[in-house]
């Protein structure tokens, strides 16, 4: 199928987001459940905080191959080793993964957690499924095609103003590790500022009409790509750029939001230039 329509994309997404999302439930189960029967291998990559679990791997491992039954040629960027290769170099088609959006909570026996695919052509969102197994939320959104969540179309929330929003954002977690000081003491004013250590969660939230915006210092690609999608599907907005122009792996400045506070946000997020 060498020019798939979105629609049989969002398809193959979402069937791989849910074989990942069935393997992480027993996970979680076997190690957590009432009766559990298993452990959890934890390590660490960029940091103490930064984790990774088999359970990433083998979820990952299940999107590809889910993937590659249908596009052998297309390209991968996932957040875990052995993507990076695989494909047809040339190919326009870039599927992007995370396959366990909110490690540290799996780790801890949460259930805010989930599963995040994107394709992109030509550096195009084409489609994108955010999943979170526990909470049945189904979040949906294909180019030109629109968003919905467990099959309901997105209604995004009035935003009057800055002073009326509910926001979330990692600056939280980076002010506790000693980051981003500055940039922590200049934030907006604004209703409400959460954490939720789970990308799905937090942009889910607007999609959902109960948030107004996000913004991100460090996030990655596979963290937003398919939120930021759905947001503009639903008449949000969104930005973002590398911290490192020509690494795609690098960490993002990134905002979405509706569109009352988006240009207030991105002055802040990206004009500012604090540290």
């Amino acid at each position: 199928m060498s020019n798939p329509s979105v629609e049989t994309l969002l398809e193959i997404a979402n069937e791989a987001v849910l074989r990942a999302a069935d393997l992480l439930v027993d996970k979680h189960h076997a190690v957590f459940g009432a009766h559990a029967t298993d452990r959890l291998e934890v390590g660490t990559k960029s940091s103490p905080i930064d984790l990774i679990t088999e359970a990433d791997q083998l979820a990952q491992d299940a999107i590809i191959s889910a993937i590659q039954s249908h596009f052998p040629d297309h390209r991968f960027i996932a957040e875990e080793e052995g993507a990076d290769d695989l494909g047809n170099p040339d190919s326009p088609y870039e599927w992007i993964i995370d396959p366990l959006d909110g490690t540290t909570n799996f780790v801890h026996g949460k259930e805010n957690f989930g599963t995040i695919v994107t394709v992109q052509k030509n550096g195009a969102f084409q489609a994108g499924v955010m999943y979170m197994p526990f909470l049945k939320q189904l979040y949906q959104g294909a180019l030109g095609k629109g968003a919905t969540i467990n099959g309901q179309k997105v209604s995004l929330r009035q935003t009057k103003g800055m002073h009326d929003a509910i926001l979330s954002s990692n600056i939280l977690r980076r002010a506790v590790e000693g980051k981003d000081g500055a940039w922590y003491a200049s934030m907006p004013f604004c209703a409400s500022m959460e954490n939720y250590g789970c990308a799905i969660q937090e942009l889910g939230e607007i999609l959902l009409g109960q948030n107004d915006g996000a913004f991100f210092r460090g996030i990655r690609l596979w963290d937003i790509a398919a939120g930021f999608l759905m947001m503009e599907e639903a008449g949000g907005k969104y930005r973002y750029e590398f911290l490192e122009p020509k690494n795609k792996r690098s960490g993002l400045l990134a905002v979405a939001s509706t569109a009352p506070i988006f240009e207030e946000l991105c002055t802040f997020v990206f004009e500012k230039n604090l540290t």
